[in-house]
């Protein structure tokens, strides 16, 4: 189905097929030192309880195989893998340039219903190419919500894994990006579901067992200070040994785990040839919502890493408003149609939730106090599954996506060849 008939953004013409031959001409002269606006590339994960409307499928294989081609039909390039095994025979370096359809360990499959735990997860895509990221995702969802019956339970969730289209995070980017989700983490709070802000599967970054020592303006100082990948992750991802997270997996001493709001640690462990991953939003099975969340978190990375120091107050308490206002006006410089902009205004920041008194403190908490028996087990699941399937998969995208950037030079630079 051709993508304007349904585009509610009013964006009939945003292709940009050639932007990224000729974008180092476009110079903004918005802020004191011309930084200009990083384009990003972007996959998502979504995690939903899906179930067939015509089969009555007894197994999580034969449920990905229907999923599997019937997206095919839609014109959705596609593969399926058992578990966790990203590497398995079916797979190779040009299916991950396509969806991947995988079993879910973070969801309680209910086989008895015919309903199993599935994650669909993309192949990085250009954020600036609106039009055709907008269209694919709609046929996804189309292809979900007509042929199969999707419920959103508390154990869903949508991730994005987020990376410069160049193919690597400047180490001063993800510091800017890791301050901007550390002071506004109590405002985003106020925007997903209740059960996203109080998880094992997204911590809470401001409250971990390292961050959640200090006050805000020292906390971002601990950030601002990194000199390394490797130090910026383990700030970010640092989880106590005493934890319920901890307790679960058995550990002797603190540690890094990639189930925090913003996971570092595939960019932390590889000097900045990686993904960071937002991980905060619920299960999503609307399309609009989906891709107003997606530009939402695109924009938020954009001006962090272009604007942090403006948007960064630690002297002041982080506003609604000024992150608002801060999304708003990169949307414009990164010429995010304004439809689009109308829909994350109504969709996203009308719906927030008042602001909790105690999110500024202890109240917020790193972790839910006590977990079920079921989060436990899942929990030491996914850990044996190094850091679960999703992060695998996404990984192996990653390297997929690098494979067709040609090789730097003097280490820096990447040409696009394929893109």
């Amino acid at each position: 189905m051709p993508h304007h008939v349904r585009d509610r953004d009013g964006d009939h013409h945003h292709h940009h097929h050639h932007h990224s031959h000729n974008s180092h001409h476009r110079r903004h002269s918005h802020s004191p030192q011309p930084r200009r606006t990083p384009e990003f590339r972007f996959a998502i994960e979504m995690g939903l309880l899906v179930r067939s409307r015509v089969l009555d499928h007894t197994t999580i294989l034969g449920l990905q195989k229907e999923l599997s081609s019937r997206l095919t039909l839609a014109g959705v390039r596609n593969h399926h893998i058992a578990g966790g095994d990203s590497s398995s025979s079916s797979s190779n370096h040009e299916d991950f340039k396509n969806w991947t359809i995988s079993s879910s360990l973070a969801i309680s499959s209910k086989p008895k219903e015919h309903k199993f735990g599935l994650r669909l997860i993309s192949p990085f895509m250009q954020f600036s190419w609106f039009a055709i990221w907008k269209a694919q995702l709609r046929t996804v969802l189309s292809v979900l919500n007509t042929d199969f019956e999707t419920t959103i339970t508390h154990q869903c969730s949508t991730h994005i894994h987020l990376v410069p289209t160049k193919g690597y995070w400047r180490l001063s980017h993800a510091i800017s990006l890791a301050q901007s989700a550390v002071y506004y983490e109590s405002v985003i709070d106020r925007l997903v579901p209740l059960y996203r802000r109080k998880t094992i599967w997204a911590k809470s970054n401001r409250w971990n067992k390292y961050l959640g020592k200090y006050p805000m303006s020292d906390a971002l100082d601990k950030i601002t200070s990194q000199t390394t990948f490797e130090g910026l992750a383990a700030r970010m991802n640092w989880c106590g040994r005493d934890s319920p997270t901890g307790n679960s997996l058995r550990k002797q001493g603190d540690f890094q785990h990639e189930g925090f709001r913003w996971n570092f640690l595939a960019a932390g462990a590889t000097q900045g040839y990686g993904a960071i991953e937002f991980r905060q939003m619920g299960g999503i099975t609307e399309s609009e919502d989906l891709i107003s969340w997606i530009t939402m978190v695109v924009l938020f990375a954009q001006v962090s890493v272009t604007k942090g120091e403006e948007i960064v107050r630690p002297s002041k308490a982080p506003s609604l408003d000024r992150l608002a206002e801060a999304v708003y006006g990169q949307a414009e410089r990164s010429k995010v149609p304004k439809g689009r902009v109308g829909l994350i205004r109504e969709g996203i920041f009308g719906m927030a939730d008042l602001p909790n008194s105690s999110t500024e403190g202890e109240g917020a908490g790193p972790d839910p106090k006590v977990i079920t028996i079921d989060e436990d087990q899942r929990l030491r699941w996914v850990d044996k599954e190094g850091g679960g399937v999703g992060n695998t998969v996404a990984r192996a995208k990653y390297w997929s996506l690098l494979e067709d950037l040609s090789p730097p030079e003097d280490g820096q630079i990447f040409v696009e060849k394929h893109w």
